[in-house]
């Protein structure tokens, strides 16, 4: 099986045009980011300890399919993952809370398991445990990616690959944001919990 290195992606000469290729823009995924974490910060001390968490996962969802859904774009529920899909460009993407994002020496890790759906939408595989930074080249019809958001703002688009319910490697890693402090971005330091995403299982009866 061929690897291939992470493509990782820093600069906003090379981010612009890359996104455009993907029929997507900065500033939605931007919208999406900022709509995650506003809703986060709607969780208090009398919420469920995984309140911000979950209301972060549902405001990105949201904001995704508010922003982009339209065109090209639609709302796709395949394999019970929530995403917006281009059935053009054979692209989905969904999005994820993540424990650090825009950390070049970190793949980012879902602060919450993801379900078999997530992995069969995904269908790649890990070249080797001690390759972080290699995956292996993906040979699927669909390019998968999430719009992963860390508790600091920090945002990036990436092709991750999924195994054992978390990511693994990345195929590409496209870097939005840094979060608080580069583009306004606001964030409560009071909304630290445990994030929790809905990956509704299908079970056949």
């Amino acid at each position: 099986m061929e690897a291939i290195q992470t493509s990782i992606l820093q600069e906003s000469w090379e981010i612009e045009p890359r996104l455009r290729e993907l029929g997507l823009t900065k500033e939605g995924l931007l919208e999406a980011r900022d709509a995650a974490v506003s809703e986060s910060a709607n969780a208090t001390a009398f919420h469920a300890a995984n309140a911000a968490g979950t209301y972060s996962y549902h405001g990105g969802t949201w904001a995704l399919r508010d922003r982009f859904v339209g065109g090209d774009w639609m709302l796709d529920r395949s394999d019970g993952v929530e995403t917006i899909k281009n059935d053009k460009l054979k692209i989905k993407v969904a999005f994820s809370n993540v424990d650090l994002a825009c950390n070049s020496f970190h793949v980012p890790k879902p602060r919450t398991k993801k379900g078999a759906g997530a992995e069969r939408a995904i269908g790649a595989d890990l070249f080797g445990g001690e390759l972080p930074q290699y995956a292996a080249r993906d040979a699927s019809e669909w390019r998968f990616y999430y719009l992963m958001v860390d508790q600091n703002g920090a945002a990036e688009l990436t092709r991750p690959v999924v195994k054992g319910g978390t990511f693994i490697a990345a195929l590409e890693r496209i870097y939005l944001s840094r979060g608080a402090g580069e583009d306004g971005v606001n964030i409560d330091d009071d909304t630290t919990d445990v994030a929790v995403e809905f990956e509704p299982q299908i079970a056949r009866k």
